[in-house]
Formats: structure tokens, C-alpha cells, sequence
């Protein structure tokens, strides 16, 4: 079987390792078993034995000619515990392939079962520790160790008793408000017949250690109905915070619009955060008049319903001993939920449901109570389902294992919203029907988000990662998307403007020039269309010229402030202006010409826009998708405004 070693890296965690050994026959190095630790306690990998990874991201077939031996090490090292503490290897996870003539040994290490980790090597789980970043392997931290074998222990941490705690340390007013809305949504329901102690009992609120005779109130108790300040005492990196943003191209733009955090003129309990958030989410949604069949108007949405589900999902799987807190964001075209704690099931088996494994289940089933969440692991499901009926783009579920946090981000533009559209018209003129529907959502992608991947095609689409991997390689190659970081997690951006043969920051060859907003004239527009109507469903496209180099081609002063960590604010700006002269450039596309970071871009660009010297392509929608930059000279002179 013969591998396509770009495509193995593109889809996957992927390190090349040389294992000739001392005599050329091969041997394990000694790095694989820090790298089996990383893979293991990230996202899993693909490890491949006998190619040399040359230091432009390119690869050397070595082979191994004594493949045999090579193996049989290494079942020999998984067996032993004093190597490495768990093998996840199975037979058919262990593959010969041949290239080029030569033996390759394939592992296909998977991601461990919360149960299994952390996967430590030399019998050491404090040095041996390993996780995976994108710089490679590294020694996880302390408290990562900690808390990933407080994710392996069977025992719920919010079913743990508090020593010192009692029901004085509870909101009082949360608790009658909470009981009001389980009878509400329960009537009649067994576990309100008693008092609030034996209330939560039954929920797990308060606990008997059986084995001791001790009973108290537990962690689920506190934080769902806690004072703030006791909450404090047992989690002094207890956090909540909602936060309504506004635009961040808004010039003197106030930090948030509307904030909910812990300030001490409420509770600061769980239940009190999702009363005081759910409805500023769902102020975030126009409410269609929908009739039911009572006859009675029915304002409750798939989409609202989802928006309760991720909040939810939030606070019932964090850990709260993480130090990142609870953060809800309401942005201009979305939301996002930010929550501690790695996920505990593979992001592919939340995605398509079926199974839950929440961290916190005594949470989880008073959230339950009151109508909120479900144990059928079919929350994700229902969020997607929500999102796809209004043909938005699908959300986008991040596990960050650096920062040992999750995040969900739901965003209300449509997969191809008209500017965006237009957009890839202009930059790409007389090209995009060319492209299949993937193809465009691609291209589509990098435009709205900054940067497109193979794991964000996935979400998007049902087609296979080969074959994503395949599309985004074509794309570079005919000059619509580049790559970056090559060696490992590969992302695709748009290629610079200028790069593609289409040149649509310039002239039509009849002279005609794109019209203020960035569309084309309308008889370009019109043949476009036909052509698209034409060749829909064409995947393949026509030869081109290949890309300039880029970095070549640059002013000065550009490349001057690409090849160096610092620059003055003056050069800064000077740059943004020449290359923002006759055209309009979008802020992804300026920060990679420039090799900087948007956060810092773009407060030069706001600066700019406030002195006049820089014009918005959509002046009356300063958050549109395809927001783009002018330099002011330019454009007063019409020279882009298609008049």
C-alpha cells in the first residue's frame, strides 16, 4: 500500500521520525515514546518510522530494512509498564507501508479515554508526562497531571462533600426560585415533597458518606445555589462572566455593551448566572411569529433552544478548579461559550452524539429539573440541527489543550452570505464557478473566519478528510488559498491579492473597475452567473499560471517589517496605507502580508480610519464579513469606486 505522506500530515497530528538507529537497520528512538505520551494525551496521531523531516516541512524515504526487529521492540516496550504506563496500540494500529522501494512503519497512536490518562512514560508520571502543541512535545505542567487524573476517577467532583459548609452558605432566594420552576416544569414530582435539605438530597445537592457516616452539602449544592462569597472560599478561581461586545472596527467603541459578571449585587451562583444570561442570549435572535396548535403564538425557537443547550453545556462540563472561568460572549454576528476543562469524549463523538460523559452529573440533572439540558448526549446534535435549519455556518466546537479550556462558537452568518459572495467574485473574477460547492465553502471560509483547516471542513461538510485534504491542496495550487504551518495542523488563508492570474484588485481588461461596495459591474455579474448555472457541480480547474512569489513582489518597507519582531508605529501605518493604495484590502489579508497578529493590526487600522486616511469598504456596516480597507487619497479620487 503506497502512502501519500502530504496527505497523512494534513489531516492529522503527524511526526516523521528517522529510527534508522546506530547501524542504519533501524531502531525505536528514544524521542517516540515522548511523542506516543503527547499524542496519547491530546488528540492522538499519526507516528511514521523511517523518513527523515527536512527542515522546509519536505520528507526523505529512508526505510527501515530490518522493519521486523523495529516492531518487535516496540511491542516489547508497550508491554512493559516501567516504559510507558498504557497500550493503546492494536494490531491493525500498527501498518508496513512501502515507498519509493523502502519499509515504512505507520503508528496511529489514538487519543486515551479519560480513564487512561495521563499516559506517562519511565514510570514517572511527573516527568513523563508529555502534551502535544503545535511546536510538538512538551512537558505537561503540574496542574494539568492533577486534573487529568482527577478526569480519569470514577467519583463526580461535584458529588464531593464539603467539611465546613452548610445550608447557611446557600442563596436562599435561589432556592425557592429554583423549586418554583421544577414544580412549574415537573408538577407534582416526588423529590419537592420534602424540605430544601431533602430537595437536595434527591439531586445531589447534599450527601452521606455511607462509609463514614459524614453528610454535608456538596460541590454541586454550593455552586448551583451558593453565596458568592462561599462559592470563593472552596474555588478562589471561581469565575462567571457574560459579556454583549460591540464591533471591534467601531472607532471609540465602548469595551462591552452589556456585562454580567461577578461584582456582588447578585448571588454569583450557577442558577442565578443562567437566569440573568438566557434571556440577554435570547435577545441576540429576532423571534419569528410562529402560531402552535393550541392557536397560541409560539416564541420559542429551535435556535433558542440551542442557545439554552450550549449554555448549559458550559456550566455542566467545567471544571471548576480550572483557572479560566466561565465566559459567555455575545458578538455581533454570533456567540461563544468558553468554559475549563478539556473535553472528556473525542470532539468527533459529541459531535454526532449518542454518549455523554459529564463532568459534573449532579448539575446536569438539576439544570435537568427545571427543563434545561438533557443526559441523552444528543445536545451538540440538537445545536447543529438548529444552526443547519437556518443555514448558518456550523459551529465550531475547540478543545484547547494548552489552555485546558473548551469553546463553542455559534455564529449567525449564512455558510454563503451575499458579501461574501461578492467578494470572492471580485478577488477571484470569472474563476469561482470553476469551483464545486466545496470548493467555494472553502474559499468561503477563509474569508469569514481568517484561515480555513481540514478539521473546519469537516464540521462544514460530509466529505471525506482525503478528500478535503486533496481539495485544499488544489486550491493552493491554483492560487487561491496558501498554507501555513505546514509541518504540523496545516490552515489554508486567501491567497494575497495580486497572486491569482484573476488580479481582481485591478482593472477589467475593458477598463471597467469594481463599484464601491467591491462588486463587479453588473454585465460581469451577469456572465458570471451564467457561467456558474452552466458548470455547477464542476470540480475541476483550468491550468494557471503559477503563483509569484509573493514576498518578492512586496514594497520595501512591507518586507522591511515582515522580517522583524518590532516596528514603529509610523512605518506601521505607512506600510497599511501603500498597500491599501487603489484597492481595498481585508484586515487577514494585511496581517499576513505584514506577518503580524490581528489584535495588533488592528488597532492601526482603527487608528487610520479615525484620522481619515483609511476608508471602509462598507462604512454603514462596520462589522460586515467582508469588511475591507482603502487608503483615503485613493479613494477619493474614484479610482475604486466604479463610477
Amino acid at each position: 500500500m503506497t502512502l501519500d505522506l502530504d496527505t497523512l500530515r494534513e489531516g492529522w497530528d503527524f511526526e516523521a521520525k528517522l529510527a534508522t538507529g546506530r547501524d542504519g537497520t533501524g531502531e525505536l528512538p528514544k524521542s517516540l515514546w515522548e511523542t506516543y505520551s503527547a499524542m496519547a494525551n491530546t488528540h492522538g496521531g499519526l507516528i511514521l518510522l523511517g523518513v527523515k523531516e527536512r527542515a522546509d516541512g519536505s520528507f526523505e524515504v529512508k526505510g527501515l530494512s530490518n522493519v521486523e526487529k523495529v516492531e518487535r521492540d516496540l511491542w516489547n516496550c508497550l508491554a512493559n509498564r516501567e516504559k510507558v504506563s498504557c497500550d493503546l496500540l492494536t494490531r491493525d494500529r500498527v501498518e508496513h507501508h512501502e515507498i519509493e522501494g523502502k519499509t515504512l512503519l505507520l503508528l496511529r497512536i489514538p487519543r486515551a479515554d479519560r480513564r487512561q490518562r495521563p499516559v506517562y512514560i519511565n514510570n514517572n508520571p511527573l516527568r513523563g508526562t508529555y502534551v502535544r502543541t503545535h511546536e510538538g512535545d512538551r512537558h505537561a505542567t503540574e496542574e494539568s497531571i492533577r486534573r487529568m487524573f482527577s478526569d480519569a476517577s470514577e467519583r463526580p467532583p461535584d458529588s464531593e462533600i464539603l467539611k465546613h459548609f452548610s445550608l447557611n452558605d446557600l442563596e436562599l432566594d435561589s432556592l425557592a426560585a429554583f423549586r418554583n420552576l421544577f414544580k412549574s416544569n415537573l408538577p407534582g414530582h416526588p423529590f419537592m415533597a420534602g424540605d430544601d435539605r431533602e430537595m437536595l438530597r434527591q439531586l445531589g445537592g447534599w450527601a452521606m458518606d455511607r462509609s463514614t457516616g459524614d453528610e454535608g452539602l456538596t460541590l454541586a449544592g454550593l455552586l448551583m445555589f451558593g453565596r458568592q462569597r462561599s462559592i470563593l472560599d472552596h474555588f478562589p478561581y471561581f469565575h462567571l462572566d457574560y459579556r454583549h461586545l460591540p464591533s471591534t472596527d467601531i472607532s471609540n467603541a465602548p469595551r462591552w455593551l452589556d456585562r454580567v459578571t461577578l461584582d456582588g449585587l447578585w448571588a454569583g451562583n450557577l442558577f442565578e448566572f443562567y437566569r440573568k444570561v438566557i434571556p440577554k442570549l435570547r435577545d441576540g435572535l429576532q423571534i419569528p411569529f410562529k402560531m402552535g396548535p393550541d392557536l397560541f403564538r409560539r416564541d420559542e425557537t429551535p435556535q433558542h433552544e440551542a442557545l439554552r443547550e450550549a449554555t448549559v453545556n458550559t456550566l455542566i462540563h467545567a471544571d471548576y478548579q480550572g483557572r479560566g472561568g466561565i465566559r459567555i460572549f455575545r458578538l455581533p454576528h454570533g456567540f461563544e461559550f468558553h468554559n475549563p476543562g478539556r473535553l472528556r469524549l473525542p470532539a468527533e463523538q459529541v459531535r454526532s452524539g449518542g454518549k455523554s460523559d459529564c463532568r459534573n452529573p449532579s448539575l446536569q440533572q438539576m439544570f435537568q429539573m427545571i427543563g434545561a439540558g438533557e443526559k441523552a448526549g444528543s445536545g451538540f446534535p440538537k445545536i447543529l440541527q438548529a444552526w443547519r435549519e437556518q443555514d448558518w455556518r456550523a459551529p465550531a466546537l475547540e478543545e484547547n489543550t494548552e489552555q485546558e479550556e473548551v469553546c463553542l462558537r455559534l455564529t449567525t452568518i449564512s455558510l454563503f452570505p451575499p458579501e461574501v459572495t461578492i467578494e470572492m467574485e471580485r478577488r477571484f473574477p470569472q474563476k469561482m464557478h470553476l469551483l464545486d460547492e466545496n470548493g467555494r465553502l472553502a474559499i468561503a471560509t477563509a474569508i469569514l473566519e481568517g484561515s480555513v483547516t481540514n478539521d473546519r471542513l469537516q464540521e462544514l461538510t460530509d466529505q471525506h478528510p482525503r478528500d478535503l485534504t486533496f481539495l485544499l491542496k488544489t486550491l493552493v495550487k491554483k492560487g487561491f488559498l496558501t498554507v501555513k504551518e505546514k509541518r504540523r495542523w496545516s490552515s489554508y488563508t486567501l491567497a494575497p491579492e495580486g497572486t491569482h492570474r484573476g488580479r481582481s484588485s485591478l482593472p477589467h481588461k475593458d477598463g471597467s473597475l469594481p463599484h464601491k461596495d467591491g462588486s463587479l459591474p453588473h454585465k460581469d455579474d451577469s456572465s458570471q452567473h451564467k457561467a456558474a448555472e452552466t458548470s455547477q457541480g464542476e470540480d475541476v480547474l483550468p491550468p494557471e499560471a503559477p503563483a509569484i512569489d509573493t514576498d518578492a513582489t512586496l514594497p520595501d518597507i512591507v518586507r522591511e517589517i515582515r522580517n522583524r519582531q518590532r516596528s514603529t508605529p509610523d512605518k506601521m501605518e505607512e506600510a497599511i496605507l501603500i498597500l491599501c493604495e487603489n484597492r481595498y484590502v481585508m484586515p487577514q489579508e494585511l496581517a499576513d502580508m505584514l506577518n503580524r497578529k490581528m489584535k495588533t493590526l488592528k488597532n492601526h487600522l482603527s487608528k487610520l480610519v479615525s484620522q481619515g486616511k483609511l476608508v471602509l469598504r462598507f462604512p454603514d456596516q462596520p462589522t460586515h464579513p467582508a469588511q475591507a480597507y482603502q487608503a483615503a487619497v485613493t479613494a477619493d479620487k474614484g479610482e475604486n469606486h466604479g463610477s
